[in-house]
């Protein structure tokens, strides 16, 4: 079975220009994320996905292999499983690689908890009605107590409408899915391709593994790298060339 790890990485960060490479104790944020790929020996092949030549060299330095992405695949507004997509199909047109299951591994998350590639990967080969299998963590903001703004009056109404629930533990509890780990299914990513509701392409039967918020932390700006300065310490995972 061949399991494919593409890492997306786009250049173009508004918030925090060059992101992916931007040193994070003296490693470039994107390093993390190819280290935990290549640590896990379930997957037999791994790629960046990426538009810039700064993120494709340092993703040759750190021993992947580099699916150049087109323009159009790379923009705000692009879908992130279409550049999934495009590199299972440059694999198969240039190297007659044939992927069985592709787990996207997203390179502005640098915390990953040790063998959960591996798990999500054998959780969804063992699991023969799931079409994925991705990581997510607890959510402790809940929405039913969420408020908005009516926009005819101005007054606060409930978001979900009234409840009468009022105690955390009297509710189920919610997850959100993280950019840590997807698992797919190659069939299931490649036949929901016109599909466009949100995580259409995980397919109709996912699985969760739920784990501590640490290990779902998503860079999208700066404060973000202290925090995850932090809980790399703190998990003994500092590294610095210095």
């Amino acid at each position: 079975m061949n399991v494919l790890c593409v890492i997306p990485a786009r250049g173009s960060s508004k918030r925090v220009p060059g992101k992916n490479i931007k040193l994070l104790l003296g490693k470039p944020l994107i390093a993390y994320t190819i280290e935990a790929a290549l640590r896990e020996k379930i997957c037999n092949k791994v790629v960046v996905s990426t538009d810039n030549a700064d993120i494709a060299a340092v993703a040759e330095k750190y021993g992947v292999q580099v699916v150049r992405r087109p323009a159009e695949l790379s923009q705000d507004t692009s879908a992130i499983d279409d550049a999934l997509r495009h590199t299972v199909r440059t694999l198969e047109q240039q190297e007659n690689y044939k992927t069985d299951i592709v787990v996207m591994l997203y390179a502005n998350v640098p915390i990953r908890k040790d063998g959960e590639i591996s798990e999500a990967v054998n959780k969804l080969i063992g699991g023969d009605d799931f079409t994925a299998v991705v990581t997510a963590y607890p959510v402790s903001q809940r929405p039913e107590w969420m408020k908005k703004v009516e926009p005819e009056t101005g007054t606060v109404s409930s978001f979900l409408g009234p409840t009468d629930v009022y105690r955390m533990q009297d509710l189920p509890p919610l997850y959100l899915f993280d950019g840590a780990i997807f698992a797919i299914r190659k069939e299931v990513l490649m036949e929901t391709e016109n599909q466009r509701g949100a995580y259409a392409y995980l397919g109709d039967s996912v699985s969760m593994l739920v784990h501590e918020e640490e290990y779902a932390i998503e860079i999208d700006d700066r404060d973000q790298f202290d925090l995850a300065e932090y809980y790399l310490r703190k998990l003994g995972r500092g590294w610095s060339e210095d």
